[in-house]
């Protein structure tokens, strides 16, 4: 049995290309293995949709509190036949083959396997599943559709089903990451756990702002990405820390070449301050 999670944020139900594409699906297919459809709403205002199949549920929330919080929200409130929980973005564009192929592929996995995801892509490139051993995953060999990984992929969390008894022995989403680098730390647990990761053969849509952080991201959250990013490899991905830091300073560089003036000076005063210092929020 399969839950569901969509986190909305300043998006309608009825502009959510998730929510439309879901319902559609559901409504024509019905998919009974789909027990619920959980929207959890991060918006400023209060924003109850009409006339979606009768599996959705709507929660808002009086303030946005990321995915982490969202999600662990979602798995409290999981039936006891739940085995996957589906956790979902509002801008991806769901198909029939990906639930059918997800659904049929969970039935025949070992146990270890406590992860599911599609191939997604932004346009013409791939943004999951991609290498988690290296700082540049868009400039290497990217990993492939029906295969079983035990290390060094990370998974986008849209798309991606997680077996709910897993999510609980991990004590569910790490809250340190409230939203950036959440699927980065997921992925790196599975595998710290030593679990896997199954792709599947179908692709999914999905646009994915910070490929171009100029014309879609503020400076507060830029900022929130770099702190994100340094608790990720200070903590977790410790290996790759030092390259990290060197990588800061030539982003700064080619953000001041570029003229993204604004943007090479946080990146640059965050990396001189020492920014977060990777210490753990409380």
């Amino acid at each position: 049995m399969f839950e569901i999670v969509v986190v909305l944020y300043n998006m309608t139900a009825s502009e959510s290309s998730t929510i439309t594409s879901l319902n559609n699906l559901l409504t024509s297919e019905n998919f009974s293995e789909i027990r619920s459809v959980l929207i959890f709403d991060n918006s400023d205002k209060v924003s109850e949709p009409q006339d979606l199949e009768r599996r959705f549920e709507y929660h808002h929330s009086e303030k946005n509190v990321g995915l982490a919080q969202a999600y662990n929200y979602a798995l409290s409130n999981l039936s006891n036949e739940s085995e996957w929980l589906i956790t979902l973005d509002q801008d991806t564009t769901l198909t029939s083959e990906y639930l059918n192929e997800l659904i049929a592929r969970s039935a025949k996995l070992p146990d270890s396997v406590v992860a599911i995801a599609p191939l997604i892509h932004d346009n013409d490139q791939q943004i999951s599943p991609v290498s988690s051993d290296t700082l540049r995953p868009l400039h290497t060999d990217l990993p492939k559709k029906n295969q079983t990984y035990s290390q060094d992929i990370m998974v986008i969390n849209s798309a991606t089903a997680l077996r709910v008894s897993f999510l609980r022995e991990v004590g569910g989403y790490n809250l340190d990451f409230p939203l950036d680098y959440l699927d980065h730390w997921l992925s790196w647990r599975i595998f710290a756990e030593k679990r896997q990761i199954n792709i599947l053969s179908n692709e999914l849509n999905h646009q994915l702002s910070v490929l171009n952080y100029a014309e879609h991201m503020n400076y507060s959250r830029y900022h929130a990405i770099l702190n994100a990013e340094k608790c990720y490899y200070s903590l977790y991905k410790t290996q790759l820390f030092v390259s990290y830091q060197r990588q800061l300073l030539l982003r700064a560089g080619k953000q001041i070449i570029t003229g993204k003036f604004n943007y090479g000076k946080i990146t640059l005063k965050f990396l001189f301050s020492g920014g977060n210092n990777g210490i753990k929020s409380k």
